[in-house]
């Protein structure tokens, strides 16, 4: 579930706690198949004695720049997330320098980590970073009018645009007013823009919340420290099927698209 704001969230906190300059000492492994694809035991060494340089985020991947070259590329996929307080589903555990212990917990054990040479390796099947000056006005229009199929497949594609998940695509298309089955090839350019600055304003609305947390549940969003991202009373489709569209007050609906549960309104969002 964690999209671009979720692992910025989590790379911004990480580096907040200092966990940048710190160097690994030691690796357990609890849940062998989340390294990817090396075993345990060639991935705990690859990685012991190395600094870690640099936290970044492209997507939604968390990439740790080694201070052998290498990157550590990690993608969180259902509910993968990570603490400074031992839990009850770590998965891997990382012992760094300075007496600071890293737990990756993942109750759904679908993230993955993968040790590469060059991050291009993965990145180059994405799109655009859906924040960064490359994903323009310009390029998306171009992508969206190029692409004959329902507009929310096309925005989930991370090979269109990179970071964008159920939530905010469903938030993005309610404020843009846009049906999610409409053909992104059907838009017109005063609908494509305003589905562009849907994009960002949600999130940055999201990564300003730290995250969206719809539930209380072990699978759930969490910041580093524990909490719930608190974006969850910004929230005006996903999830609120039977509610009223703060809106119109039509109550919202929800079907599935692409295999995914969709909520939109009726009226707001007409096919």
């Amino acid at each position: 579930m964690p999209e671009l704001p979720e692992v910025e969230t989590i790379a911004s906190q990480l580096r907040g706690r200092g966990v940048e300059g710190k160097t690994i000492l030691s690796v357990k492994v609890n849940w062998a198949p989340t390294i990817e694809p090396l075993s345990p035991v060639q991935f705990s060494r690859a990685v012991a004695g190395r600094s870690i340089d640099s936290i970044s985020r492209v997507g939604k991947w968390l990439m740790f720049a080694l201070s052998s070259g290498q990157t550590l590329m990690v993608h969180l996929r259902m509910a993968g997330s990570f603490s400074l307080e031992q839990g009850s589903h770590d998965r891997i555990v990382v012992e760094l320098s300075g007496g600071q212990t890293l737990y990756y917990r993942d109750t759904r054990k679908f993230g993955r980590w993968k040790l590469v040479d060059d991050p291009q390796l993965i990145l180059q099947a994405l799109g655009p970073d859906a924040l960064t000056r490359s994903f323009s006005r310009d390029y998306f229009s171009k992508q969206m009018k190029r692409r004959g199929r329902s507009v929310k497949p096309t925005l989930l594609d991370q090979s269109v645009v990179a970071g964008l998940g159920n939530i905010y695509v469903d938030e993005a298309l309610w404020y843009a007013g846009i049906h999610p089955e409409r053909r992104s090839d059907s838009l017109s350019d005063e609908e494509l823009g305003n589905l562009f600055r849907a994009i960002k304003k949600v999130l940055r609305q999201g990564i300003k919340n730290r995250g969206t947390s719809l539930g209380d549940g072990k699978t759930n969003y969490r910041q580093v420290d524990g909490d719930s991202g608190e974006n969850r009373g910004e929230v005006k489709a996903y999830g609120k099927s039977g509610t009223p569209c703060s809106r119109c007050k039509t109550p919202l609906e929800k079907i599935v698209v692409a295999q995914r549960g969709t909520t939109f309104c009726p009226a707001c969002q007409r096919l």
